[in-house]
């Protein structure tokens, strides 16, 4: 199956049934990080158990994502899709009929396989069926169908929370079967298999990340998901302090909308123009929506327009611009792999970042935090500019010279 225009990749049936699928496993994937906190708080967990629960499921999915991220080169795409989907059936029986604390971390290491194979799996079914001339439009369709998920993903579960934490468990579960049923009618898009690359993980690894044109593409999505994480996750606490501001659940609706849109229509933006006339203003604008954070303090809502603006547009752009490129970088062999780096980045990217800025905000207070971070960013950006014009001239002397 090959597709050669947007038109025919959003109207395809069987890329239509993939799309909704990812659509409903982003909702349980935003759950799973917003919501369960609030239950097990319910059930009168306390904060140190609260957070080792979070921070179990988040290292076990980076863990396992390098150990399982490559099946979907091995053994194709559907399996590994097939087994996230379902790993969230089990979870969340599991999380809601859990006796014991024991039995709920086992339950988000069974959540943390799904989040491990699904985002670097479902990103290769889009790089194997989608032609180059489309590719960065579809990438960015299919990125707005995960951040429309990972939007109305709480927004759906705390409207259930107001019936009761059951009805919570059985909507998601019931969510879960229809994605994995979903999922059941795409066909297997890898259609060829390298005998060498079997079993070889670990050397392959080291392949992709000896290749400085994909490093300057995993540092991009660390470097862009590092600011995104930070602001994600600290600006509720942040604007809580504040008087006179708009409360933080608008806040981060518009930050995410934002962001959807701007995969939706950047993708199109890079098969029109190129990679580099969408990721150098794209990172332009999330650092300076970033930065706009150590201005809310004094000016309010208007930094807090900019920072919706600019970090909305900015951020996916640059993730969707960089996955494009981490495609065009990557044989058709180590897809997977490739975007299992990717993955990786991404999470390391928020986890990173909200370890450096918790101890920036002890020291020195919301506002001198975002703009210490700003400025780190700021030279990560610059870092990664001249490290691709060094690559590009380098290349160029490399022509002239054979």
């Amino acid at each position: 199956m090959q597709i050669n225009s947007l038109k025919e990749f959003i109207s395809n049936k069987k890329i239509l049934t993939f799309l909704l699928g990812t659509f409903l496993f982003m909702i349980n994937i935003s759950v799973s990080y917003t919501v369960v906190p609030v239950y097990l708080a319910s059930q009168n967990f306390n904060l140190t158990q609260i957070g080792i629960s979070t921070t179990v499921y988040s290292l076990s999915a980076i863990f396992l994502r390098i150990l399982l991220g490559p099946i979907a080169d091995t053994k194709g795409r559907k399996f590994p899709l097939l087994i996230s989907s379902f790993s969230f059936v089990i979870s969340w029986l599991l999380i809601w009929l859990a006796p014991s604390y024991e039995l709920h971390l086992i339950a988000r290491i069974f959540q943390a396989i799904g989040l491990a194979m699904y985002m670097s799996t479902a990103i290769s079914v889009v790089s194997d069926i989608a032609s180059q001339k489309v590719l960065g439009g579809s990438m960015g369709i299919y990125r707005g169908f995960v951040a429309l998920g990972f939007i109305l993903g709480p927004v759906l579960a705390f409207a259930l929370i107001e019936i009761s934490f059951p009805t919570l468990f059985i909507a998601t579960i019931i969510i879960s079967i229809i994605s994995f049923t979903l999922l059941t009618f795409l066909p297997e898009t890898k259609t060829s298999f390298n005998n060498h690359n079997q079993n070889k993980s670990s050397k392959n690894y080291q392949v992709l990340l000896k290749n400085p044109r994909l490093l300057r593409y995993y540092l991009a999505v660390m470097t862009a998901t590092c600011g995104f994480g930070i602001v994600s996750t600290n600006s509720a606490l942040f604007l809580k302090t504040l008087d006179q501001v708009i409360s933080p659940s608008i806040f981060l609706f518009f930050l995410g909308f934002l962001g959807m849109l701007s995969s939706l229509f950047g993708g199109k933006l890079i098969d029109k123009y190129g990679l580099k006339k969408v990721i150098i203003p794209g990172s332009l604008l999330a650092l300076s929506g970033f930065l706009a954070m150590a201005f809310v303090e004094s000016t309010g809502n208007l930094a807090l327009i900019v920072v919706i603006l600019a970090m909305g547009l900015g951020t996916n752009s640059i993730v969707v611009a960089s996955i494009t490129g981490i495609d065009k970088e990557t044989s058709k062999e180590l897809k997977a792999t490739s975007f299992a780096i990717e993955e990786c980045s991404y999470d390391g990217g928020f986890a990173l970042g909200n370890m450096l800025f918790g101890f920036l905000v002890l020291s020195f207070g919301y506002s001198y935090g975002f703009l210490i971070i700003g400025l780190l960013l700021a030279i990560s950006y610059l870092g990664i500019f001249i490290w691709d014009y060094r690559i590009k001239n380098k290349g160029k002397i490399n022509k002239y010279t054979n």
